[in-house]
């Protein structure tokens, strides 16, 4: 392994145990422990991820080591609610599962809906003080900005940041805490199996999104992107990523061995891309090149 700095870096993700295709626990298991012998120990979650927060509560009984991050205000059936009342039933339960928590983020709240944001903030910082929950957070939804003034009450804010969404490099430059970037290969667009071909099961929410014109304009929107390097593109994604320094967390899914095994073979050969590379994705985004549709990702 490329250095232990790097891998503390990295958050597995469990949204895509479920959020995909369902994952059994025993292929959850293998998966995990191969990472956990690589230093890879902290994982997301939320109430809200099923099979994803159940596999993980199973595995942090056997296995001190598991660090647990996870979320609060959407439950096991997708229903939102930051009222005080269910922030702390939802919370209790969480805690039950899990026991301590490392960090305890709002998930995917919009300010239309948080009229008591500091009411909620020191509910949190509650849970803080008498030490059942290490770091409070938000898990911001997409386009779903705050003021820097509330963010910077949070210790941890995870946003979307990719090759196709680079809108945190604005958005969030003035962040205090520490800054997470998730949904590096957006959604499984940035990986080699992503083509004009895919489909997607029910269960599988691309499937409600991902399809017929979109499908094909994010496509092309990807294939642009292939063209800027001979690298496949889930190490292209990667090297992107690290390669800000304001993120100081990185949010990765990965649900086989398979994954797994080409993961830690990415960030073993990861490298710094050219200057020239990213200047030249920055500009794409800035001119519109691929993404002034509403079809774009």
């Amino acid at each position: 392994m490329q250095n232990n700095k790097i891998k503390k870096k990295f958050i597995i993700g469990s949204w895509s145990w479920d959020g995909y295709k369902p994952t059994t626990f025993k292929e959850a298991s293998a998966a995990i422990e191969i990472l956990l012998e690589n230093g890879f120990n902290e994982f997301d979650t939320s109430p809200s991820y099923g099979r994803g927060e159940e596999i993980l509560a199973k595995l942090k009984k056997k296995n001190k080591e598991i660090i647990i991050n996870t979320k609060c205000g959407t439950n096991r059936n997708f229903q939102r609610s930051f009222k005080k009342k269910d922030l702390i039933k939802g919370i209790n339960l969480s805690l039950k599962k899990f026991g301590k928590i490392n960090v305890l983020q709002l998930h995917n709240p919009r300010k239309e809906k948080l009229k008591n944001i500091y009411e909620i903030i020191d509910l949190l910082n509650q849970y803080k003080k008498k030490k059942l929950i290490k770091f409070t957070g938000i898990s911001l939804a997409r386009d779903a900005y705050f003021p820097m003034k509330i963010l910077n009450h949070f210790d941890f804010i995870q946003d979307e940041f990719n090759l196709l969404r680079i809108d945190p490099l604005k958005k969030m430059k003035n962040y205090e805490g520490t800054l997470a970037a998730r949904s590096i290969y957006a959604n499984g667009i940035l990986t080699q199996k992503f083509n004009l071909n895919s489909t997607f099961s029910k269960k599988d929410h691309r499937a409600s999104w991902l399809k017929k014109q979109r499908l094909k304009n994010i496509y092309n929107q990807k294939k642009l992107l292939n063209s800027l390097t001979k690298e496949k593109i889930e190490k292209f994604s990667l090297d992107f990523v690290l390669r800000f320094k304001m993120f100081e967390k990185i949010i990765v899914g990965l649900r086989t061995k398979k994954q797994v095994k080409d993961f830690l073979t990415n960030i073993e050969n990861s490298k710094k891309i050219d200057k020239k590379y990213i200047k030249k994705i920055i500009d794409l985004h800035k001119n519109n090149a691929f993404f002034n549709s509403k079809e774009k990702y």
